[in-house]
């Protein structure tokens, strides 16, 4: 009986299976050249193309994706079995850049993509800044929480400073800057001056303002600013009665709020012997706002934003009033 010869689905199924074996060790190379990850992008990309059935082209796609992204990767990060190594722990400019293989998302510097697991990258411990191994000599800006002046200004309004002050500098990179350029921006949380590179002329509400004016009025901010307001939201612990006690008499959802408050405290000893409020899990309800339990005088910057919206004074008033059923 004579052999028949391979037909084209016989055709297809040998190159698949050569195929399959080129792009698995492909995949598995620890140490790819950019080179041979553009061969076998092209020859995924023609087999992408080939495959007509919806499910095949589907799992096509899904290796080709992955091999953009190792190449992706491997130009932005380089090699990790370069000949260059640095410590586990790198400090500079005032980050302190922890090692760690578990971090996604952009690189600070570079705004390449960081991808878990794949390749090593480096985290500041304070400003949570994401760097590639190969961007981090390259970082200009400061930690944005190694100044402990600039977190002083959370509740002062900053006053206006002179560029000389800065010796004509950016505030945060030290880059040559003056009046004359267009590329000067000032920001209001702090009244420094900042290039155009450390200022984007991002709109951002200022607490300073907040606490004094209640003034939710968004202002340009630098990065560095928009960083430290965001990591302090719902860490730093305001005492309102402190800072300006005239607010509770000239806004009257704060006035109404200390009196809630105040009623929380009062009513803390019956929660906890109180079997219905046990129950129903009274304490459960501000367990996103457990200092309301502890005190009556402290705010977070995101309390003050909920109540000038009003979703805070609702929360503690449902809180309040369920148990006074």
């Amino acid at each position: 009986m004579t052999e028949l010869p391979l037909s084209c689905v016989d055709k297809c199924v040998c190159f698949a299976c050569c195929w399959l074996t080129t792009v698995t060790s492909q995949l598995q190379n620890p140490v790819p050249t950019l080179e041979s990850l553009d061969r076998a992008i092209e020859m995924q990309k023609t087999r992408t193309q080939n495959t007509s059935e919806e499910a095949a082209k589907k799992r096509e796609m899904d290796v080709l994706v992955k091999l953009r992204k190792k190449k992706h990767d491997l130009q932005n990060n380089g090699s990790d079995s370069s000949s260059e190594t640095l410590d586990t722990t790198v400090n500079i400019l005032g980050h302190t850049l922890v090692k760690s293989s578990e971090l996604s998302g952009y690189c600070s510097k570079c705004a390449g993509a960081i991808y878990r697991r794949i390749k090593t990258a480096y985290t500041c411990s304070a400003c949570h800044v994401i760097l590639h191994k190969a961007c981090i000599n390259e970082v200009t800006r400061r930690c944005s929480l190694a100044n402990k002046d600039t977190l002083s200004l959370l509740t002062k309004i900053a006053p206006a400073h002179g560029l000389h002050e800065q010796n004509y500098c950016c505030f945060d990179c030290g880059t040559e800057i003056s009046y004359s350029s267009t590329k000067v921006h000032t920001c209001d949380y702090n009244g420094r001056y900042y290039c155009q590179e450390c200022h984007k002329k991002t709109l951002h509400l200022v607490p300073a303002r907040v606490i004094h004016n209640w003034d939710f009025k968004p202002r340009q901010l630098a990065l560095q600013s928009q960083e430290i307001i965001a990591y302090l939201t719902d860490k730093e612990y305001l005492n309102i009665e402190n800072l300006n006690p005239l607010l509770f008499d000239s806004v009257s959802v704060m006035h109404q709020l200390r009196d809630l408050r105040e009623k929380i405290i009062l009513y803390k000893a019956h929660f906890v012997q109180c079997s219905r409020a046990l129950r129903e899990g009274m304490f459960l309800k501000l367990k996103s706002r457990q200092h309301f339990i502890d005190t009556s005088k402290l705010y977070t910057v995101r309390d003050l934003v909920d109540a000038q919206n009003g979703t805070l004074l609702t929360e503690v008033r449902t809180v309040v009033e369920e148990y006074q059923k």
